[in-house]
């Protein structure tokens, strides 16, 4: 009988480990993947024409990072699509949808008149639970900047308006666009 539950114990924590491993309880924070490569992923755009991270390189690019979901992405969708029309950017801008609903994305775009560079990520909204790309608190809105050699150089959760026209019409760090 011990060794019956000393095996269902051991199972048990197994199984724990396995779990919390798959949920991206182990996996790497900001300044672990902050100027190193951008996880590859497979993505796709709204066409369903395959993409890569490799595609960037060359470029600083700004990666917007939402969901269907998520109520405050779609003032930001509506803000970025402004920028767009009325500023030259200083930066390849690129939202990617973390989403497994492609009706929902569609309808979003339609909805904040976002017609700029959409690709959705493959695995969706695991992205969020292993913590890709550094996202430490698993949510959306995330954005990063990526060096023209595809690193992490920067993150932030949320940006208003002001801030986002800071960074992407103005060249400004996240940093000091949010006043730190």
């Amino acid at each position: 009988m011990k060794k019956l539950i000393v095996s269902l114990i051991l199972l048990l924590l197994i199984a724990t480990l396995v779990t919390a491993k798959y949920l991206g309880f182990f996996a790497p924070s900001f300044s672990s993947v902050a100027h190193n490569p951008i996880q590859r992923i497979e993505l796709t755009d709204l066409s369903g024409t395959s993409h890569s991270f490799d595609e960037l390189e060359g470029n600083e690019t700004v990666i917007y990072f939402f969901t269907s979901w998520c109520a405050p992405c779609y003032k930001t969708l509506a803000t970025l699509q402004a920028l767009s029309q009325n500023h030259d950017l200083k930066f390849v801008l690129l939202t990617v949808a973390l989403d497994d609903d492609l009706d929902a994305i569609t309808r979003m775009l339609e909805k904040t008149a976002f017609s700029g560079q959409v690709w959705l990520a493959s695995e969706g909204t695991m992205a969020l639970q292993k913590r890709y790309f550094g996202n430490e608190r698993r949510t959306v809105p995330y954005v990063i900047r990526l060096s023209d050699n595809t690193n992490i150089s920067e993150s932030a959760y949320s940006l208003n308006a002001a801030e986002w026209k800071s960074i992407l019409v103005d060249g400004v760090s996240f940093a000091r666009a949010k006043g730190l």
